[in-house]
C-alpha cells in the first residue's frame, strides 16, 4: 500500500501544473545586487525532468538571487547548478568560478521577439569557489613556460 504523497511532492505535482501563460503577472521587488555580463553554464532538469547543461550570461546577482536568459525550458521550483566564471582580477591572474546552486522562483518570458526568457533563481546560502579545470593546482605558469 502507497502513503500520502509528502508535502514536496505535492508541491512539485503543483508547480508542474502551472503554465507561465496561467500565471499572475509580478513585478520583482527593487533588490540591492550587480547588473553583470559574466560567462556561466548552468545544469539541471529541464522541464520534462531531462538532465540539460546549456551555457549563458549571468545579467544579475545580490545576495539572493539571480537573473540570466535560458533557452531550455524549465519548471518552478527546480534546482538549477550555476558556474560562473569569476574575472581574472578577483582571482589575481588565476582562472577562477563560483559554483552555486538555487531555486527557480520566476520565468520571464519576454516579449516575444526571439530573446531566451529571463530565468529568476533563488540562491542557497553555500558556494564554492574552485580553480577552472583546465587549470594545474600551481597555476598555469607554475611549471614555466618551456615545461
Amino acid at each position: 500500500m502507497l502513503g500520502a504523497p509528502s508535502f514536496k511532492e505535492k508541491e512539485a505535482a503543483m508547480l508542474s501544473r502551472i503554465t507561465w501563460e496561467s500565471r499572475p503577472l509580478r513585478r520583482r521587488p527593487a533588490e540591492r545586487g550587480f547588473k553583470l555580463s559574466l560567462p556561466m553554464s548552468v545544469d539541471g532538469p529541464d522541464a520534462s525532468g531531462t538532465f540539460f547543461r546549456e551555457d549563458t550570461t549571468l545579467t544579475f546577482m545580490s545576495y539572493q538571487g539571480a537573473l540570466f536568459p535560458l533557452k531550455s525550458p524549465v519548471a518552478l521550483g527546480s534546482r538549477l547548478r550555476l558556474a560562473i566564471a569569476l574575472p581574472p582580477k578577483l582571482g589575481e591572474g588565476r582562472a577562477l568560478t563560483l559554483v552555486v546552486k538555487g531555486t527557480i522562483v520566476d520565468v520571464d518570458a519576454g516579449d516575444g521577439n526571439g530573446e531566451a526568457p529571463q530565468v529568476a533563481i533563488r540562491l542557497e546560502s553555500r558556494y564554492i569557489i574552485q580553480a577552472t579545470a583546465d587549470e594545474a593546482p600551481g597555476g598555469p605558469s607554475a611549471a614555466g613556460p618551456d615545461a
